[in-house]
C-alpha cells in the first residue's frame, strides 16, 4: 500500500481535494489521506473531501499538541505535525510501503512509479529548490534565499517502510516539537530548514534533481514549461510530475505569486506559465474554494485543554512576554527560562 499524505487547515481544503484528485488521476493505486491541522467544520458534509481520507490532528494523540497549538501559528503547526502523521500511518497499518508527503497547493501531472522505483534502493527522497546554477542575478537572489529557507523543498518528502525512516522521523518530531517557528533570526525556518542537516545524518537520502519535480517560482530562473500532446513539459525534454503553485492566490489570477519580493512576478513576464495557472484557478473554484477559505481555524479560539502545571503556566506567561522581543532575545531568555524552571521546579 501506497499512501500520500496533505496537510492543511479547514480553509485550505479545497487545495488539498485538488491535490488529491489529481494524484490518483494518475496514480490509481494509491490512497490520499488528508490530515487536518484543524477541527471539522461543522457545516461541512463529509462528502467534501471524500473519496479520500480526512483524519483531523487530535486524532494522532501527540501528547504535546496543546503546548504547539499554543506556541505554533496556524503555518507553523501545520509544518510541526508532518512527521507524526508519517509515522502515524506507518504505525497504523502495517502494509502500508510507502508514505509521500505532498503540500496541498501541488497538482500532480503524472504518475510517480519513477520515485517509488528509486524508494526500492533509497529510504528517503527530497528535492532541492533548484538544480542548476548560472550567475545571474535572478539565480544569486534564489540561492541566498536557499541559504535562509533549506537547500530541499518539503512541499514534498517521499519514504520507504524502514528503521532509517522511522529513525529519521522521531529526529524530525524532536525538533519540530519545540523548534518549528517561522523565525530566521534565530536560524528557524519551520520544518524545513532542519532537513538541511538531514543528508549528514541519514545519508540513505535521495536528492532527486529532474526538472520535472517540484517546480516553481523558486525555480524558474532554470526552467520554462510548454504543452504538446496534452502533457506539460520542463524546458521541452523533461515530463513534468508535479507543479507546485507556492502561495497562489485565485483571487489574485494576475500574479504567479503574493510573495511581493518573489521575482518574476507576474505572467507578462512569464507568458509559458499563463495556462498552468489559469487551469489551476478553474480546479480550486471547481472543488469550493470560495466557500472554505472563509474558515476560521478552530484549534486556536479552542486549542486541547493540557493538564495545567506551574511550569506550563510560568511558560505560557514568559513565551506572551517573548514574541515582543528580537528573535536572538528570545531565544537566549527562553533557554535561561527554561534552566530556571527545570532547576527549581
Amino acid at each position: 500500500m501506497k499512501i500520500v499524505l496533505t496537510l492543511c487547515s479547514a480553509n485550505y481544503l479545497a487545495h488539498a481535494k485538488t491535490m488529491a484528485d489529481s494524484l490518483v488521476e494518475h496514480n490509481p493505486d494509491y490512497q490520499v489521506v488528508i490530515g487536518l491541522v484543524d477541527r471539522v467544520p461543522t457545516t461541512l458534509e463529509s462528502s467534501f473531501w471524500q473519496p479520500h481520507e480526512l483524519i483531523p490532528v487530535e486524532d494522532l494523540s501527540i501528547a504535546a499538541l496543546p503546548e504547539m497549538v499554543q506556541n505554533y501559528d496556524i503555518v507553523e503547526l501545520n509544518t510541526a505535525v508532518k512527521p507524526f502523521y508519517m509515522e502515524f500511518l506507518y504505525r497504523r497499518n502495517k502494509d502500508v510501503k510507502a508514505v509521500l508527503y505532498i503540500d496541498p497547493d501541488i497538482v500532480v501531472y503524472s504518475s510517480l512509479e519513477p520515485l517509488l522505483t528509486k524508494l526500492q534502493s533509497h529510504d528517503i527522497i527530497v528535492t532541492p529548490h533548484s538544480c542548476t546554477y548560472d550567475n545571474s542575478q535572478m539565480n544569486i537572489y534564489y540561492e541566498i534565499g536557499m541559504l535562509a529557507t533549506g537547500v530541499y523543498n518539503l512541499g514534498f518528502l517521499a519514504t520507504a517502510r524502514s528503521d532509517t525512516t522511522f529513525k529519521f522521523l522521531q529526529w524530525w518530531q524532536k525538533r519540530l516539537q519545540d523548534f518549528c517557528y517561522l523565525d530566521p533570526a534565530r536560524g528557524l525556518f519551520v520544518d524545513q530548514l532542519w532537513v538541511t542537516l538531514a543528508p549528514v545524518y541519514f545519508p540513505e537520502i535521495y536528492v532527486e534533481k529532474h526538472l520535472g519535480y517540484n517546480m516553481s517560482y523558486w525555480n524558474h530562473f532554470e526552467r520554462q514549461l510548454s504543452f504538446r500532446d496534452g502533457r506539460y513539459y520542463v524546458n521541452s525534454e523533461y515530463d513534468l510530475f508535479f507543479y507546485h503553485f507556492s502561495s497562489y492566490s485565485p483571487d489574485h489570477p494576475d500574479l504567479v505569486t503574493k510573495r511581493s519580493k518573489s521575482r518574476p512576478t507576474t505572467f507578462a513576464e512569464r507568458p509559458d506559465l499563463k495556462p498552468i495557472y489559469d487551469d489551476y484557478r478553474t480546479r480550486l473554484l471547481a472543488r469550493g474554494y470560495a466557500s472554505v477559505k472563509v474558515y476560521k481555524y478552530a484549534l486556536r479560539q479552542n486549542p486541547p485543554k493540557a493538564k495545567v502545571t506551574m511550569k506550563t503556566a510560568t511558560m505560557q506567561s514568559a513565551r506572551r512576554v517573548l514574541r515582543t522581543l528580537p528573535g536572538s532575545l528570545q531565544y537566549s531568555l527562553k533557554r535561561l527560562a527554561e534552566f530556571t524552571i527545570n532547576t527549581f521546579k
